[in-house]
């Protein structure tokens, strides 16, 4: 690797242009085809050992200067990639947001770049498109078998295992793969699912990594004090996402299943979990607020969202939002 005296005198070549403009050699190549870098001629490159092409370093600046750092930018298609919905679901949750996606240069090639704050928004969004599926129950629990998606059982031969789905199925994933959860007659459940249902319209959300070392140690105490009734989960590729209603339980000594609960707080989305004396609180930072509109206002409020496709209470949250931050 030559110093950069070195390069401005004898220029650059494939590779290191490939390394300063933070693409592909065959990207290179292509810019060469488009005569956007300037050869340094050689005219015995051809019989030179090892030979290889130079351009000027000033015309790969150059060209670096009409490109958009990219660096910590992801366009749309490849996010959606990453995070595994559809790049027409993406756009959906862009457009009823009211997001501005700005258009960059990825290389000299005009696309959509998500900026780290971007990116930061979405992602929050992306993960409260994917907790619209608490709506269904039967997405996290089979009331015909009275089982509930990663609850614990103990089979015979002493070894336990998870409830799982594959589509429409309910079974454990064993040494042989997917069995029925019908095939195993004598499994029983390490726990009860059930407890008495509290009364709440607010939840607290969480969405704890697989790669969590104490990801299923959480699932068993979330089970074992909220009940089904009170806490749901969900599976995505990556992540397993909790629902927790907003309220307060008594709770005896259990302190490894406490101890794990206080820990989700490292994953919540939208609040907390605390201990006062032997209640357990399920705290929501989410605020409801009543609002009362008359009928003018409020067929002006409903033709607005029916033309940007979102809810009625979506389209209040957000003029309220704008409105504060605009006074702040």
């Amino acid at each position: 690797m030559h110093n950069n005296e070195q390069k401005s005198e004898e220029g650059l070549t494939i590779k290191e242009i490939s390394e300063t403009l933070n693409v592909a050699e065959i990207t290179v190549y292509k810019y060469i085809e488009k005569e956007l870098l300037e050869e340094i001629e050689q005219p015995n490159l051809k019989y030179a050992i090892n030979g290889q092409r130079l351009f000027t370093t000033q015309s790969v600046l150059n060209l670096k200067k009409r490109m958009t750092d990219t660096k910590n930018h992801i366009s749309l298609n490849a996010y959606a990639k990453e995070k595994k919905v559809s790049p027409e679901l993406l756009k959906r949750i862009i457009a009823n947001n009211g997001i501005v996606i700005p258009k960059g240069s990825h290389g000299l090639r005009q696309t959509y770049l998500i900026s780290p704050e971007i990116r930061e928004t979405l992602d929050r969004l992306i993960l409260e498109n994917s907790f619209a599926h608490f709506r269904t129950k039967k997405n996290y629990y089979n009331s015909h078998h009275n089982i509930a998606l990663l609850q614990s059982f103990l089979i015979e031969d002493g070894r336990t295992y998870r409830v799982m789905t594959e589509g429409q199925r309910w079974g454990f994933y064993t040494e042989t793969g997917f069995t029925d959860f019908e095939s195993f007659i004598n499994a029983k459940p390490l726990y009860d699912i059930h407890k008495p249902t509290v009364k709440s319209s607010s939840y607290v959300n969480f969405s704890i990594p697989k790669s969590e070392k104490n990801a299923y140690s959480y699932v068993d105490g979330i089970y074992n004090i909220f009940g089904i009734e009170n806490a749901q989960l969900i599976l995505t590729e990556e992540h397993i996402n909790v629902r927790l209603k907003m309220n307060k339980w008594k709770v005896t000594n259990d302190s490894e299943h406490i101890q794990r609960l206080l820990e989700l707080n490292s994953y919540s989305i939208n609040g907390e979990i605390r201990l006062f004396n032997q209640d357990l609180h399920v705290i929501c930072y989410d605020k409801r607020v009543a609002v009362v509109l008359g009928q003018e206002n409020h067929e002006q409020l409903s033709e607005i969202a029916k033309k940007q496709n979102i809810t009625e209470s979506k389209l209040a949250q957000k003029i309220i939002e704008e409105f504060l931050n605009k006074h702040q």
